[in-house]
């Protein structure tokens, strides 16, 4: 996997909030965590930030060779319940499952609901502040769904404890 192209950039962000908020959404330490579980050095890992995705929100996509990790910060209004819903909603099934269809599977440690969603190659979890959800998506062809998982993990965790710097909901409330 050596070769890659090492492009570092930043990008700030204001969130689904009034309050603008500004920080790097590429997070090196998801970039030394994904280095260490591909087994190759952090600069072998190249980031891209995009201040919005396809959902209005930011995102950093992390590549290695052929293995490509999206990681996308969305701190929209609801965070908790719109992955309990997302949870809920992939679990429901009317009529017989179609072929290749799996349930998502709970994760121990990384918050209530989270969970891997085999059929999106995708995990999401909140972060500590309950303030963000976050998804992360694996493309890694020819991988097993337990390695997928492994590298997910390790790059959704320093999200997870990043201090976030905007709050979408007041304190006070409404």
């Amino acid at each position: 996997m050596a070769g890659v192209v090492v492009a570092a950039v930043t990008a700030g962000w204001a969130g689904g909030s009034s309050l603008a908020a500004t920080r790097s959404v590429c997070l090196q330490q998801t970039r030394t965590a994904i280095a260490k579980d591909l087994a190759i050095k952090a600069g072998a890992v190249s980031t891209t930030a995009i201040a919005q995705a396809s959902n209005g929100m930011p995102q950093c996509t992390f590549k290695a060779g052929r293995v490509s990790v999206i990681v996308n910060v969305d701190n929209g209004p609801q965070p908790v319940w719109r992955l309990m819903r997302k949870v809920v909603e992939a679990t429901q099934i009317f009529g017989p499952p179609p072929p290749g269809w799996k349930a998502p599977i709970g994760l121990f440690g990384l918050g209530p609901e989270a969970s891997w969603f085999p059929n999106l190659d995708a995990m999401m979890a909140n972060n500590d502040a309950r303030t963000e959800l976050l998804t992360v998506t694996v493309s890694w062809k020819h991988a097993k769904q337990a390695a997928m998982r492994k590298l997910a993990r390790a790059a959704l965790i320093p999200y997870i404890h990043a201090r976030a710097k905007s709050h979408p909901i007041p304190v006070n409330g409404y």
